[in-house]
């Protein structure tokens, strides 16, 4: 046989056996979490002037979802992860959004913020010689905001409201934690998530309560939101 053609072959045989060590080394997995989320701003402002809601958006449970693949990698100790998973924030926004009035005073409003993030996460799972495995990961993604009808109180109660408005946005995530296997097949994840979602922002539409005449704001009420994830995952993988 002609020597420029053995070894073409030979590669080409390689390449086949080795094909179906790679496929077994491939883990497709599902897996489940729920944790403790807060939300944050990346600024401050004043609710009043619109310039931002004034107040972090307080805290919220965390629950979702994803489905992913594992690929081992022996020689470095090193295994890549990679996922899609869904996450929502239910109860996020808070009271301790403040603003001044024209005459100095100091109001509070009510705010509503539901979150929904879809983030593609790749890992590097690091064996350490430990019965946990540390990881960290990044994310690539989006965000789905929801701010419900703003309600501002004063002394006397409620007197304006805003209405709510959706936002979705690129977001992105960072990961840290550690695994452990609890029996074959079941993995447990404890981590950290942090998550840029971008803008939440609010509608256009005042209403006065006192006389119920409504008016058109110049600008949305806005701000950046930081979520800050602490997670606990069951991972099961096939």
């Amino acid at each position: 046989m002609n020597k420029h053609v053995r070894a073409p072959l030979f590669a080409a045989i390689l390449a086949a056996s080795a094909a179906p060590a790679m496929a077994d080394e491939i883990i497709p997995y599902v897996e489940g979490f729920a944790g403790y989320g807060i939300g944050a701003m990346s600024k401050n402002g004043d609710i009043v002037s619109g310039t931002g809601f004034a107040g972090d958006f307080g805290s919220s449970g965390v629950y979702g979802g994803g489905i992913g693949l594992k690929m081992p990698i022996d020689k470095t100790g090193v295994a890549i992860r990679f996922d899609l998973t869904g996450s929502a924030f239910p109860n996020l926004g808070g009271s301790n959004h403040t603003g001044t009035l024209d005459d100095g005073s100091t109001i509070n409003a009510k705010v509503k913020l539901n979150a929904i993030t879809y983030i593609a996460t790749i890992y590097a799972d690091v064996d350490v010689g430990l019965p946990v495995v540390p990881f960290v990961g990044f994310g690539l993604g989006g965000a789905e905001k929801r701010i419900g009808t703003v309600v501002f109180n004063g002394p006397a109660g409620s007197f304006a409201t805003v209405n709510g408005s959706n936002h979705t946005d690129v977001a992105w995530s960072g990961t840290v934690g550690a695994t452990y296997s609890v029996i074959p097949h079941f993995d447990l994840d404890l981590s950290y998530r942090y998550t840029y979602a971008g803008k939440a922002e609010s509608g256009t539409t005042f209403t006065d309560l006192s006389n119920g005449v409504t008016s058109s704001l110049d600008s949305q009420i806005s701000s950046h939101v930081q979520l800050h994830q602490f997670l606990a995952t069951i991972r099961y993988l096939f």
